[in-house]
């Protein structure tokens, strides 16, 4: 087993890498991501999974009103909407809110509510690996 820590959203042919798990820890969330839409951490991941292979995501979810407005601050209702065709989703999961004591960049006690959300890659066809022969 070869365990690869790597930016996924850095790979130029995400293709070329195929997993056979792809794991992100609240990666999205962080404002200096935002500049990204959720979709493309989502779709740069799944091009990353091999037929057969598992997608996994925690997440931070929303608490606070300001949160709502911002789409990386998901559930696991709306993110389940990126898996249709190829993906079967094995498990979602929600946290109930809890609080976080303070630490670096936040400089105050803090309440969260994390999602996990596990999908599996169907082995059958895989419209995203499929390749044209000229």
């Amino acid at each position: 087993m070869q365990v690869v820590e790597e930016d996924f959203l850095a790979y130029e042919h995400p293709l070329d890498t195929l997993c056979d798990a792809v794991w992100t820890s609240c990666s999205w969330h962080y404002s200096i991501n935002h500049h990204r839409p959720l979709a493309e951490f989502v779709t740069r991941m799944q091009l990353l999974v091999r037929p057969g292979g598992l997608f996994g995501a925690e997440f931070m979810m929303p608490v606070e009103p300001r949160h709502y407005l911002i789409e990386h601050y998901t559930s696991p209702e709306r993110l389940s909407y990126h898996f249709t065709g190829s993906w079967d989703l094995l498990l979602t999961l929600r946290t109930s809110e809890f609080t976080e004591r303070a630490h670096v960049g936040q400089l105050a006690d803090h309440t969260h509510r994390m999602g996990l959300l596990l999908a599996l890659r169907s082995a059958r066809h895989s419209p995203l690996l499929t390749k044209k022969v000229p």
